[in-house]
């Protein structure tokens, strides 16, 4: 039978027996869902739910299944379409909380594998009920609602970011500066926009998918300890916003600034919690880009909502990832500096975490082999861990985020940090010398239909021009004097540019206007 019937049957059964109640799972602490084309297939997607969740007394979610909601071209389940499907939790694992003896949460995933027909597709679940919220109004009637969004009413397929760490940022000490990473690997290599969202609970009209946003709610003037100075610094009373969904601040001029700074290309956020003990609901939000028709286009949105725990004051200072060496580099490079490479290279990286603390141990983690096909990662030692991958040689060329964990030994709170590390997939000849690439000269400069330069070997040679993200435009050859010329296309769009020779010697900038 095909799926789309098969679901269709489901939901007819369902509406017999009467609607279903949303999944129950005491204390659920956040979620996502996901979602990945069937290669192959005509328009069959597995979609993935995790939630990650604790019971008081038991440690565990108390419901094996799930409610998929998902609606074509609007919010409505009524639409012709639209279906509903009850999901099996498939793999359930757990991540203890904070040091040995702490409280351990369990990752509920639920897997289902659906038909969805060209169109705009809102896909959703809610689970009850969300974990106690200090930003949020009414936090003990609010659920947790789930959502993702697909567009292939073009006809073309896409898989939707998958998050790269189970890392929860639960148990962190007030006042301590802290590094969280809402990174995603993105296997169409489409363009990703990360950014904070409003929470939202299911809506009220029984036969929607689409989520109700929950109003924030204010917080009091008060009072924090700077953690770099000791000095007691005031904040006014105020109202949390999207913009700022946790009282986090950060000293200028001994003056309170709010700091919730989210990389918009990276998914790294950057706070220091102060003060108000509590959990904190904190959205954030994909949104996939993909150049189609010369435009480009929203095909995706996932998002991950999970809450900032915020506990008591604690002396102890988050340990750091301190180094990144690619092997056979000679020395190490900037942690946020993208590491370059080509499709169907193996590359390792040594990363070595400090801490601030005498006497703390540090371990290293990630969670990447689970997430990005040929990557894994071996911690070595207390200090150290060593970040391999395979990269898949149909890649597309562009940017790729993952996600690695450092954590101390400090009980009851351990420090932690999760920290982004970007890698740059292109076609550029990596050169195995010291020396950089002699830069050639361009004319004009900018240019607009044409550009020239010239090669200082006169051969015909072949010529790469790739992007400002090392994603492949157009080969060219070279006349035999050397020079070369480019007439881009009007697909081309205004930007800089690399042209290269395939032995990686030279390089020339090109600036189209």
């Amino acid at each position: 039978m095909p799926t789309s019937l098969l679901t269709r049957s489901v939901l007819a059964v369902l509406l017999m027996l009467g609607a279903w109640l949303p999944v129950h799972a005491t204390h659920v602490l956040g979620g996502e869902l996901t979602y990945t084309y069937i290669e192959g297939s005509a328009s069959q997607y597995k979609i993935l739910g995790r939630i990650y969740a604790r019971d008081p007394a038991t440690g565990v979610p108390d419901q094996p299944f799930m409610q998929l909601d998902c609606s074509l071209n609007g919010c409505s389940l009524t639409t012709p379409g639209s279906f509903s499907v009850r999901v099996n939790r498939v793999r359930p694992s757990s991540k203890r909380l904070g040091c040995a003896g702490s409280a351990v949460f369990l990752i509920g995933e639920y897997e289902a594998i659906v038909t969805l027909p060209p169109g705009q597709w809102k896909i959703s679940s809610v689970f009850t009920t969300r974990g106690g919220t200090s930003n949020l109004t009414n936090p003990s009637g609010n659920d947790l609602y789930l959502s993702a969004f697909l567009d292939n009413s073009s006809g073309s397929h896409n898989s939707s970011p998958r998050f790269t760490s189970f890392t929860l940022p639960y148990n962190l000490a007030v006042n301590q500066p802290y590094r969280y990473s809402f990174s995603a690997f993105e296997p169409d290599g489409d363009s990703l926009v990360y950014r904070a969202v409003q929470p939202a609970t299911s809506s009220a009209i029984a036969a929607s998918s689409c989520g109700t946003p929950i109003q924030y709610t204010s917080y009091p003037a008060g009072q924090f300890q700077d953690p770099t100075t000791g000095q007691m610094v005031s904040y006014p009373a105020g109202q949390f916003t999207v913009a700022f969904p946790l009282l986090s601040f950060q000293t200028v001029n001994a003056v309170a600034v709010p700091q919730f700074n989210l990389n918009a290309t990276t998914g790294e956020l950057l706070t220091t919690p102060v003060t108000q003990v509590g959990d904190f609901s904190v959205p954030v939000q994909i949104d996939e880009y993909r150049r189609l028709n010369g435009a480009w286009t929203l095909i995706g949105q996932v998002t991950r909502d999970v809450p900032y725990g915020v506990r008591n004051p604690s002396t102890n200072r988050n340990p750091t990832i301190s180094s990144l060496k690619v092997a056979g580099a000679a020395a190490t490079q900037p942690i946020d500096q993208p590491v370059a490479v080509r499709p169907g290279q193996s590359v390792s990286l040594t990363l070595t975490a400090t801490d601030p603390d005498a006497g703390q141990m540090v371990q290293l983690s990630s969670d990447v082999a689970a997430v990005v096909p040929g990557a894994s990662f071996q911690a070595q030692g207390t200090n150290q861990g060593v970040l391999t991958w395979q990269v898949p040689a149909a890649l597309p060329l562009g940017r790729y985020t993952v996600a690695v964990t450092v954590a101390d030994n400090n009980c009851p709170l351990n420090g932690h940090e999760v920290r982004t590390i970007t890698f740059l997939v292109s076609n550029q000849i990596l050169a195995t010398h010291s020396s950089r690439p002699r830069v050639l000269s361009a004319y004009p400069v900018p240019f607009h239909d044409r550009v020239q330069f010239q090669l200082p070997t006169a051969a015909v040679q072949s010529v790469t021009i790739t992007d400002n993200l090392g994603r492949l435009v157009t080969t060219l050859k070279s006349r035999p004097d050397g020079s070369v010329e480019w007439l881009p296309s009007t697909e081309v769009v205004v930007g800089t540019y690399f042209a290269r020779p395939t032995d990686g010697s030279y390089v020339c900038r090109l600036l189209r206007q």
